[in-house]
């Protein structure tokens, strides 16, 4: 036998998150955690909504990062008051929920969501497309279809409508993977001022619309190989909304390693090593959680050092590739964990170093290593 045989991943991080499929599945947050960076992001949200006319936010952070599970279980919480309403305050945790609940006060109807997942084409029409959708699925009657929008002044009027119609609530807009159409109107050489527009409008709509566009980097990083003039609108553009950085310290992407690895082994002696990183970890950073040994050693097999690396790699881009914490513990990519884990016998107490994950790196990241395995 092999650690391959007592190891396992838990099914929850095996899987993305789609909003558009998992918006409305109460079972889309089992086992969902809601770090303190993630809170404190919702509660910075909340608070701009409630003080402020600001109405439109990103969502930074790296690929991988929970955006998509977060922007679920919000949407949840200001969805009608179901089952699905019941899971977000679960996993969102009573006392986060209340503190949501207070700012947001949503009524037993619940917002209009419209779930939008960002692709090389049209967003004006993918937008419209949803928000008929939402719309549709949230009337008793299921509403006469209306026709597909024209133009984008179009879509924000129908946005502002629905938002108006709900006093008491509002409107959520969100839009997964934005940088998908920032892509494409680069490669292409189209306008995103659409994007401005939609900002504006739910500043000023009577109603509360909120948009939320989630991204792996800042717009101007997606407009890197334009001309000068053309960065500058985009900048103007980015300036509308407000960004919110969905970014996970040390701590919190190694106690999601050890809520991820289920290891059905004993190992004892790994605990001494765990110990000793996580007190040199402390000595450096003093806001670090004290249980820190405790939660490295749950991330074995994954070495202590290996570890507290995961997170601050997994925000770095290697070229064109990126990789996520749980990508990487999932794959089958040659020197990876799950290769590993096939060849390391169960009775060992092996882990899987950071000289193996440096290995890993270079296998699979390295342009001309992977051309020369190639050939």
């Amino acid at each position: 036998m092999t650690l391959a045989d007592k190891v396992s991943i838990a099914r929850r991080f095996q899987r993305a998150v789609r909003i558009d499929s998992d918006l409305g599945r109460a079972d889309a947050l089992h086992g969902f955690v809601c770090q303190r960076s993630a809170c404190d992001a919702l509660l910075n949200l909340a608070h701009q909504i409630a003080a402020t006319k600001q109405r439109a936010f990103t969502w930074t952070g790296p690929y991988g990062g929970g955006k998509s599970s977060l922007a679920v279980a919000l949407a949840g919480l200001l969805g009608a008051k179901n089952e699905v309403r019941a899971a977000a305050i679960s996993a969102l945790g009573a006392q986060m929920a209340t503190r949501l609940f207070d700012v947001v006060q949503p009524s037993r109807a619940g917002w209009l969501v419209v779930p939008v997942v960002g692709r090389r084409g049209d967003p004006i029409a993918d937008i419209g497309a949803s928000l008929e959708d939402a719309r549709r699925a949230a009337s008793s009657k299921r509403g006469r279809p209306r026709s597909d929008v024209r133009n984008g002044r179009e879509l924000i009027a129908r946005l502002v409508e629905e938002a108006t119609a709900r006093p008491k609530d509002g409107v959520l807009l969100l839009i997964d993977e934005l940088g998908k159409y920032l892509e494409s109107a680069a490669a292409d050489g189209k306008d995103i001022h659409f994007f401005q527009e939609l900002a504006e409008a739910a500043s000023r709509a009577p109603g509360r619309l909120v948009v939320i566009g989630i991204l792996h980097q800042a717009f101007e990083q997606y407009a890197h190989r334009l001309g000068r003039e053309a960065r500058d609108e985009w900048a103007k553009i980015q300036g509308r909304f407000s960004d919110v950085p969905l970014i996970a310290p040390v701590d919190e992407v190694i106690d999601l390693l050890g809520r991820a690895i289920n290891a059905n082994i004993a190992h004892p002696d790994t605990a001494c090593t765990a110990e000793l990183v996580a007190q040199s970890m402390l000595s450096r950073r003093p806001g670090t959680a004290s249980n820190l040994g405790a939660r490295l050693d749950a991330s074995w097999p994954l070495h202590p050092v290996t570890a507290a690396v995961l997170g601050p790699m997994s925000r770095r881009r290697f070229g064109q590739n990126e990789r996520s914490v749980f990508g990487f513990l999932t794959s089958a990519e040659p020197g990876g964990f799950q290769e590993f884990l096939r060849a390391a016998p169960s009775a060992s107490s092996a882990s899987f170093g950071p000289d193996q994950f440096w290995d890993y790196l270079r296998i699979n990241l390295e342009p001309d290593r992977r051309s020369r395995t190639a050939v």
